[in-house]
C-alpha cells in the first residue's frame, strides 16, 4: 500500500527522504506538504516543490542562526540539505539547476556541521589525479572506525543521515566519502563509476593511517549502501585492513540484478542495435534508471550500458572476502534479486550472517527505506559483536 504516490519511484524517494527524520533530516508535515503539491510522475514538478521547501527551511535556519539559536539553526540546515538533495534527484545531469541545487545541499550541510557537538570536518582525500570529497568525524584515537560508502545515486552528505550519525552515537569514528561516479566526484570532477572500488577504499585507509590520529589497527568496519553493497564487497576481497563488512543491501552482480528486475535491460544486452526508446512511455523508475546510468557510467548511447555495468560483479572473487560479513536483504527490494544473496552464501571465503527484512517492521524495501531505526539496530549490533570478537582474538 502506498503512502504518498502510486508511482513506485516517487513513492520510494519520498520515503527515503522522510526516513532521515531520526537525525533531523526531515519532518513529516513538510514532506507531506511537498508530496501533496507534486504532479505524480512529473520530474519538473518534483524538483520545484522540493526546491521550494528546501528554500523555506533554509530561510528558517538562517533566521535562527542570526538570533544565535544554534540548535534550531543546525536542525533546519540539516533538513534543508536533505530536501535540496531530493529536489535534484530526477533532474538530468546537464541541467544548470541541478548543480545549483547540489551546491546548496552541500552548503547547508556544512553550515550544520559547524554547529554540531560532534567533531566533524570536511576533508579531501588525495586519490589518483583528483580527490575524494569526504567528512571525518572523530570520536577518539582508539575508537573503532566505520567507513561508509554510498551507491548509484547517493551523495556523501546523505550518508550522514543514512548511517553515519547512527554510528557516531555508538562510539565509532566515521569516515564518509564520495567515490567515483558519486556526489561531488561525478558532478565537479566528472569522474565516472569504476568497478575496482578497493582503490578508493585503500586511499581512504591510507589517509586515516598517515594523516589523522585514528589507529586503523583498532578495528575498521566497512559499510556499503545500495550499489555500495557491491563496492564494499569488492573492496573487502582485496583490502585486508577491513575487519568487518556490511552489505546494505547485497549486490553481487549489478547487471544481473538490474536486468532481472528490469527485463528491458536484458533485451538491450541481447539486441543492442535494435532498441529504441520513447521515454514518454516509460515509468518514472525506468526513465530515471537509464538517465542516471548514462551519467554515472559515462555512456553516450543505450548500447554501451551493458558493457559498462557488467564488470561490477564479485563473481569469481567472493571467496577472497575473508572478514566477517553481514548480508542484508529486503523482501520487497525493487533493485536486488534473491539470487544475489544465494551466490554470496555459497561463495564467501569467510564467516557471514544474514538478516532478511520483511514487512513485520516495515523495513522490507531497498536499503530498508521505511525503518532505518531497525536497520541500524541490526547492522550496528552485529558490528559491535564483531568488535568484541576482534578484541578477544
Amino acid at each position: 500500500m502506498s503512502i504518498f504516490f502510486e508511482d513506485q519511484a516517487f513513492e520510494f524517494e519520498t520515503i527515503r527522504t522522510l526516513n532521515y527524520y531520526n537525525y533531523q533530516g526531515a519532518e513529516l508535515g513538510e514532506v507531506q506538504g511537498v508530496a501533496n503539491r507534486i504532479t505524480e510522475g512529473d520530474f519538473g514538478s518534483w524538483y520545484k516543490e522540493w526546491y521550494d521547501m528546501a528554500e523555506k527551511v533554509s530561510a528558517l535556519a538562517n533566521k535562527s542562526l542570526q538570533g544565535k539559536h544554534t540548535v534550531s539553526a543546525k536542525e533546519a540546515f540539516l533538513r534543508a540539505s536533505n530536501y535540496y538533495r531530493t529536489a535534484e534527484f530526477f533532474l538530468k545531469n546537464d541541467e544548470p539547476i541541478r548543480m545549483e541545487c547540489y551546491k546548496k545541499s552541500v552548503d547547508t550541510f556544512r553550515q550544520a556541521l559547524q554547529l554540531m557537538d560532534e567533531h566533524g570536518e570536511p576533508i579531501n582525500i588525495p586519490f589518483e589525479d583528483g580527490y575524494l570529497s569526504s567528512y571525518l568525524f572523530t570520536v577518539g584515537k582508539d575508537a573503532p572506525t566505520l567507513i561508509f560508502v554510498g551507491g548509484y545515486d547517493s551523495t556523501v552528505e546523505e550518508l550522514y543521515f543514512a548511517g553515519g550519525a547512527a554510528a557516531l552515537k555508538r562510539g565509532f569514528n566515521v569516515l564518509i566519502f564520495d567515490g567515483p561516479g558519486q556526489g561531488e566526484a561525478i558532478r565537479i570532477q566528472k569522474t565516472v563509476a569504476r568497478y575496482d572500488f578497493e582503490k578508493p577504499i585503500s586511499a581512504a585507509l591510507d589517509y586515516l593511517q598517515d594523516h589523522t590520529v585514528i589507529d586503523t589497527n583498532q578495528f575498521v568496519a566497512l559499510l556499503g549502501m545500495s550499489l555500495g553493497g557491491y563496492y564494499a564487497a569488492r573492496a573487502a576481497a582485496f583490502e585486508k585492513r577491513i575487519n568487518a563488512c556490511i552489505l546494505f543491501d547485497v549486490f553481487t552482480d549489478v547487471w544481473e540484478s538490474i536486468s532481472q528486475k528490469n527485463p528491458m535491460m536484458e533485451k538491450l544486452a541481447s539486441s543492442p542495435g535494435t532498441i529504441t526508446l520513447d521515454s514518454s512511455r516509460l515509468d518514472a523508475n525506468t526513465r530515471w534508471l537509464i538517465q542516471n546510468g548514462f551519467w554515472v557510467f559515462g555512456c553516450k548511447k543505450m548500447s554501451e550500458l551493458p558493457a559498462k555495468i557488467k564488470p561490477f560483479t564479485v563473481k569469481g572473487i567472493a571467496n577472497l572476502i575473508e572478514c566477517p560479513t553481514l548480508l542484508l536483504v529486503g523482501t520487497h527490494d525493487h533493485f536486488v534479486t534473491e539470487d544475489q544473496l544465494t551466490y554470496l552464501k555459497d561463495h564467501l571465503g569467510g564467516p557471514y550472517d544474514v538478516h532478511i527484512f520483511d514487512t513485520t517492521f516495515g523495513a522490507q524495501e531497498h536499503c530498508q527505506e521505511g525503518n532505518h531505526s531497525y536497520a541500524h539496530q541490526v547492522m550496528f549490533d552485529w558490528t559491535e559483536e564483531q568488535l568484541l570478537k576482534y578484541k578477544d582474538a
